[in-house]
């Protein structure tokens, strides 16, 4: 019995002494934390000067020169903060005097030799700084950084950080396979990485997109999102007849996507494609480009067993004119199950949306429902179609 409290009594003062050790360890962190922002507020205050110095001289010609004296550690470091912030926001001549500012104040250098560390975590730390202050030297050693780190959310630093020294196309190629090689699928990341680099990555991505490797057919797909390809029309429509179903959808969306490109004859194909998915984008094309040529498949697409497709279809014939009002009226009449369903549904919203437009317009102008009676009324009553919602 005495033994068990005696137990009881060492395990209660144990645990009390953890709890104690984990508050002084929390209270001493907290200490420091204020005591490093109150030095941070203080250096900031002693270079005030200089930093409005420099703000106004990087529009000029002259030289912007270090602030004068010998620095601490720490201070130093607060310095470095405040010109990486002003490198990231600035561009053009303003941000190359700022990093021309970085060198003549040793921060590159200094950065340089901490990504020699046997230290991982030191080499991360001194390649996302290397990489704000767009340092070119940097590029062979976060290169060999990169090769020797296994695939996690740090390779993405290293690659961001190559992308904006890099002053070559064939570095950001590098980069490139190196983070395609983990096999993991990122490209929408790398992509957004190469759009930090001010190279013009279009002749390498073009590269990409014409080769036979899935993997970076997606990288130079992900990248048009935001950089479209000059001239890719063609790759992309043959792009679409792809074995993997992610390349062949994103194909035709990009595709599909610029009026330029989704011309009649390209339209008319998809919308035959085996892919239901290309089918919807193609039959949702052919109305907002206002493809007249179209009215005849579009049609036979209300019979689709893919419901976006019959979707889709059923909008693009509402806004194609007489002629695609009176096929979408023909589907709602010939059409069994959903085909004829949906055609219906997209007659009352088109016929609505008319009335509305109507509603707004000076008294001779002839009404909807007068004016698209003889579209629809050979097929079923204008009572029962504007009733049933």
């Amino acid at each position: 019995m005495h033994s068990n409290l005696h137990i009881a009594y060492a395990f209660i003062a144990v645990l009390l002494g953890v709890i104690v050790i984990g508050l002084t360890a929390l209270y001493t962190m907290k200490v420091r934390d204020l005591r490093r922002r109150k030095a941070a507020d203080a250096y900031l205050a002693k270079h005030g000067d200089w930093f409005t110095y420099v703000l106004a001289n990087l529009d000029g010609e002259e030289k912007v020169y270090p602030p004068p004296g010998p620095m601490k550690e720490d201070e130093l470091r607060v310095v470095q903060e405040r010109l990486i912030g002003w490198i990231e926001q600035f561009r053009g001549e303003q941000q190359r005097k700022l990093i021309a500012l970085c060198e003549g104040m040793g921060l590159v250098e200094r950065q340089l030799k901490r990504l020699d560390s046997p230290f991982e975590w030191v080499k991360l730390d001194a390649a996302y700084y290397l990489g704000c202050m767009r340092s070119h030297q940097a590029v062979p050693g976060m290169m060999k950084l990169l090769a020797s780190m296994r695939f996690g959310p740090m390779v993405f630093i290293v690659g961001r950080a190559i992308a904006k020294c890099a002053k070559y196309t064939e570095e950001l190629r590098d980069m490139v396979h190196l983070l395609l090689a983990h096999k993991k699928e990122a490209q929408p990341l790398i992509a957004d990485i190469l759009a930090e680099s001010e190279l013009d990555c279009t002749p390498m991505l073009e590269t990409f997109l014409r080769s036979g490797d899935p993997d970076r057919i997606r990288l130079s797909l992900a990248a048009m999102q935001k950089r479209p390809l000059p001239g890719s029309a063609d790759r992309l429509f043959k792009l679409t007849a792809a074995d993997e179903p992610d390349i062949r959808q994103e194909a035709a969306r990009l595709l599909l996507k610029d009026p330029a490109f989704a011309t009649e004859e390209r339209v008319r194909k998809l919308l035959t494609h085996h892919d239901g998915e290309v089918r919807a984008r193609a039959a949702r094309a052919a109305g907002a480009y206002g493809l007249a040529g179209c009215i005849g498949l579009l049609r036979s697409a209300m019979a689709d067993p893919e419901w976006k497709v019959r979707h889709n279809a059923a909008r693009s014939l509402a806004s194609l004119g007489e002629e695609g009002f009176a096929a979408l009226c023909a589907a709602a009449e010939t059409e069994g199950g959903p085909g004829a369903e949906e055609a219906r549904d997209a007659i009352r919203k088109e016929m609505k949306r008319r009335e509305l437009a109507a509603s707004g317009r000076e008294p001779g102008w002839v009404p909807v429902r007068e004016g698209r009676g003889l579209g629809y009324e050979p097929f079923f009553g204008q009572k029962e179609l504007l009733t049933e919602r």
